[in-house]
């Protein structure tokens, strides 16, 4: 079970590092041998299964699904793990986290929903696109718990290890495009050692101190900067439906946020 020690972490039980002390060692002496013996290797068995299974769903599903429809269901992930968290793990959910998902789902429509005209349901890619969000959340309750018990280097190399391998092993069996120019090639080494590790470091931190429910609803702001960066790089317009979603779904986390402080100030 999940809990919170005394310096703030999302803890799995006795497998908090205890000390500061404890800490410095783990982070500046990484021994990856002793880190796969001690069960570093699920992180990566999730990276394997799990991981590369809801990108799987992802990108199949934007084969025959227009995208805003896609991204929506998508991104109803933060009610699933809630779900997961309450039912399949037995953890308690707070009434005001299920508000705050609802309104960030609001504007995650609020962004995805005005692209939508003229576009169909098609089941290919609704058989596809459903499963996503509720591997992810299995994904995520997952890692929290696993992550929790290793240093973040440790846990993003595991898990980033594995997403590798599934990939390079569906690359040599089904083949795959790459880029034929160098520039594409060095776009395509930057993306994979550049924002994909930063990323999976970033989780592997967060994730454990966080759990997967608070996570799951901070990682919406990726929609916010989809559409700061679509509006200032790319020069895509800036409409009310956009703007009034990117600020619900910020309400929502800060709101989340909020509710989550007013504990710790009355213990304090």
């Amino acid at each position: 079970m999940l809990t919170v020690c005394r310096r703030g972490r999302y803890c799995a039980g006795a497998t908090c590092w205890r000390s500061s002390s404890s800490l410095r060692i783990r982070l500046t002496r990484l021994r990856l041998g002793a880190a796969l013996r001690e069960g570093a290797w699920r992180i990566a068995l999730i990276g394997v299964s799990l991981g590369a299974a809801q990108t799987l769903c992802y990108f199949q599903s934007l084969r025959w699904l227009d995208t805003g429809i896609a991204v929506l269901l998508f991104y109803t992930f933060p009610v699933v793990t809630l779900g997961v968290e309450r039912f399949f793990l037995k953890q308690q959910v707070a009434l005001a986290a299920l508000l705050c998902v609802i309104v960030i789902f609001a504007g995650a429509a609020l962004i995805a929903v005005p692209g939508l005209r003229n576009s169909t349901l098609d089941p290919r890619g609704l058989a596809w696109a459903v499963p996503g969000p509720v591997i992810y959340a299995f994904y995520l309750a997952a890692n929290a718990r696993l992550m929790a018990r290793h240093p973040p280097l440790i846990g993003a190399g595991s898990l980033y290890g594995g997403l590798a391998a599934t990939y390079l092993a569906a690359v040599l069996c089904l083949g795959a495009s790459l880029p034929k120019s160098a520039a594409g090639r060095l776009s395509l080494a930057f993306l994979a050692l550049g924002p994909g590790a930063v990323a999976a470091v970033s989780q592997s931190y967060s994730m454990p101190r966080l759990g997967p429910a608070t996570y799951a609803i901070i990682g919406n702001c990726e929609l916010v900067t989809v559409v700061v960066v679509g509006t200032t790089v790319l020069g895509e317009k800036l409409t009310l439906a956009r703007a009034l979603g990117g600020g619900l779904i910020l309400a929502g986390i800060l709101l989340h946020g909020w509710v989550r402080k007013l504990p710790r100030d009355r213990n304090a």
